[in-house]
């Protein structure tokens, strides 16, 4: 598998485009915890202290995340309604938000999935897999992930080269501070979440990206 699939729940590099027409219609409601897995020979001294469960909570086409980094804790809210992907970034100096909208994303091609006759249970999920083959310049990379189309087809991934997928992915990688990780699902549980989370909370400032690097410094970009 690649060590360079680059998911975008994270990062806000990644394209936007509208999914294919898709025949589920069901969309998952509830809350679903990923294992993460650092490579064995990772280098990054950071390692022990990042965490090793993420916790994504999807409501229709809204999916919402969190996780604890050595310089804050960041949130993703992403919103496959109106296209928009908001960041929010709680660090010593304050509190951040960083807001996209599809106008600010790129709109290339959708890559390539190949489905794959490999199937597995993940998390008490029926699972099947898929190849993506994403293009860079001359050099195709390609990553497996396993999905359930049994969940539902909600369009929370807009802004990745899986966003052709007719399900809810439950293993996938991940590149985290330019270092891969795997994650699997552990655990998989509907039920109702409140829209009030997909919101920007009080006390949060607007910024760029570029403004929260410089407010990292040099050994946290």
């Amino acid at each position: 598998m690649k060590r360079n699939f680059i998911l975008a729940f994270f990062l806000f590099c990644l394209p936007v485009a509208v999914l294919f027409a898709q025949g589920n219609t069901k969309k998952f409601t509830g809350t679903i915890t990923y294992r993460i897995t650092y490579p064995a020979a990772a280098t990054n001294p950071m390692v022990a202290s990042l965490p090793t469960t993420l916790e994504m909570q999807i409501s229709g086409n809204k999916a919402k995340t969190e996780m604890t980094l050595p310089f804050g804790k960041n949130t993703i809210i992403i919103n496959g309604d109106d296209f928009s992907v908001i960041r929010l970034v709680d660090m010593e100096s304050g509190k951040y938000f960083v807001k996209k909208t599809k106008e600010d994303f790129n709109m290339p091609s959708t890559p390539l999935v190949v489905q794959l006759k490999e199937t597995k249970k993940i998390a008490g999920q029926n699972c099947k897999a898929a190849e993506v083959n994403i293009v860079a310049g001359t050099k195709t990379n390609k990553t497996k992930l396993f999905y359930s189309d049994e969940l539902g087809s909600n369009n929370i991934y807009f802004n990745t080269p899986i966003r052709s997928i007719n399900g809810i992915m439950l293993e996938f990688e991940y590149n985290l501070m330019g270092m891969p990780i795997q994650l699997s699902a552990i655990s998989v549980n509907p039920g109702r979440v409140s829209n009030k989370i997909f919101e920007i909370p009080a006390g949060y400032t607007e910024t760029t990206e570029a403004k929260l690097r410089e407010m990292r410094g040099p050994m946290k970009k």
